[in-house]
């Protein structure tokens, strides 16, 4: 997917994780990265800012369903948006994300391996 880079791991403080909005915050960014178009759309902008008719010929969903999905990635914080006329142009708003993915997932799948 995306080149991996070392990605620094803090150490777990249990009582950061008692704010119940902080729990809420990682639960909205995980189920906003557990749908597949949403995730798709993460990587579809990896290489630049894109607007909404250049990322359509990539699934099988109407315009106005993968607007919804980039405004909820936007929502969560994922995304940048950039008005130009009548047309948005959204990018990553960090593409360190792709990293942060992409380590995340691979360490998951090397723990179920072992």
């Amino acid at each position: 997917m995306y080149v991996n880079e070392a990605v620094e791991v803090t150490e777990f403080e249990p009582e950061a994780f008692m704010v119940n909005d902080d729990l809420t915050r990682r639960s909205d960014i995980f189920k906003a990265l557990s749908d597949p178009n949403r995730l798709k759309l993460v990587y579809l902008l990896m290489d630049g800012e894109k607007c909404v008719s250049e990322l359509l010929p990539y699934f099988e969903i109407l315009q106005p369903t993968v607007s919804v999905h980039l405004l909820l990635l936007q929502d969560i914080g994922l995304l940048n948006v950039r008005k130009d006329g009548r047309k948005r142009y959204y990018s990553l708003a960090d593409e360190k994300i792709l990293v942060l993915i992409d380590s995340f997932c691979e360490r998951i799948w090397n723990i179920k391996l072992d």
